[in-house]
């Protein structure tokens, strides 16, 4: 039975688990995350060892040649969900 979180999703997601980077403004650096799966519209993250994350952030799939603008809309332990933004 699907979870009452699918079952509100209006776009479908494509499974991909690949690795990512998380960037924060003005903090140096970047931490690694995986990318359960992924739509135009958003993504479901799983990171490791992030206790504190700030409610918008930045994403790269391609080592910072682009690099997407993200809100968070969920968190369940080292399991995120995100929105990506304009």
């Amino acid at each position: 039975m699907p979870s009452p979180r699918n079952d509100r999703r209006a776009v479908r997601r494509a499974g991909i688990g690949r690795g990512a980077l998380l960037f924060f403004k003005g903090q140096p650096g970047a931490r690694g995350c995986r990318v359960i799966d992924i739509s135009d519209c958003g993504a479901k993250l799983r990171t490791h060892n992030l206790s504190v994350l700030p409610s918008t952030f930045e994403l790269t799939f391609d080592n910072f040649e682009t690099n997407r603008r993200c809100r968070l809309v969920w968190r369940d332990g080292e399991l995120l969900g995100i929105a990506f933004e304009n």
